[in-house]
């Protein structure tokens, strides 16, 4: 099941994301919370034909959707409405709400669009629902995806140039242990610090881009937070 998550905030323009639907499983449902409604819309009518992103619900307060006109061109979706006097996040009930829909861990996938800007406090919000036993696995914000990798699992990047950043941070219920295994990185793994972002700013190597090789990245002893250019092309190997 890959179920999709449009959120409030900054997203990255759809046209921006062909990359990764492209090598992506394929979308079994979307879910929008609040003013993300307006972002799947975008993103429905640019791909148009290709992908559905019709949503099966749509939740939250309502308190920052513009259209409103969209509720009822999405009239088939269930509806949720929950106070705007609360203490837990419209992004929060999503993540709930795409956790129950999974069926296979290994084989599930929710990605979550949107949450870029704004206030400090939602961002913090957001990073630590990767701590959460209901979270994303891939956050698409700005110009890049964030990629959760988890004990044991690895990714390869390609599509990618010396350019552009490669950046590794621990989620929020670790600030040390755990370790990286990495091969292609410009700072390779005994540059990584021990507390804190063991990564930051990191690229391609010179070498392995001309040889035209992928950039592996390992997660042992820990969970970790991959930030890449959303235009890069990844493939994850779960365990």
């Amino acid at each position: 099941m890959h179920s999709v998550i449009f959120i409030g905030g900054e997203s990255p323009a759809p046209e921006d994301t062909e990359e990764y639907f492209k090598s992506s499983p394929a979308v079994d449902n979307s879910i929008a919370a609040d003013s993300g409604l307006e972002t799947l819309d975008s993103y429905n009518s640019h791909y148009k034909g290709r992908i559905d992103f019709y949503p099966s619900h749509i939740l939250g307060d309502m308190d920052s959707l513009q259209d409103r006109k969209l509720l009822e061109k999405y009239g088939r979706a269930e509806k949720t409405a929950f106070p705007e006097d609360k203490d837990y996040t419209d992004t929060e009930l999503a993540l709930e709400q795409a956790k129950g829909l999974c069926r296979d861990g290994k084989n599930d996938r929710i990605t979550m669009i949107g949450g870029n800007g704004g206030r400090a406090d939602h961002f913090i919000g957001i990073y630590e629902t990767f701590s959460s036993s209901s979270h994303a696995d891939v956050w698409l914000c700005g110009n890049q995806s964030v990629w959760l990798l988890e004990d044991g699992c690895s990714l390869e990047v390609s599509k990618i140039n010396p350019s552009q950043m490669i950046s590794i941070a621990r989620t929020a219920d670790a600030f040390a242990g755990g370790k990286i295994k990495s091969s292609g990185l410009e700072w390779g793994d005994s540059a990584m610090r021990k507390r804190g972002m063991p990564s930051i700013s990191n690229r391609i190597s010179k070498e392995w881009f001309r040889e035209n090789k992928k950039v592996s990245i390992k997660a042992d002893g820990a969970s970790f937070l991959v930030f890449l250019p959303i235009s890069s092309a990844v493939e994850i190997f779960k365990v």
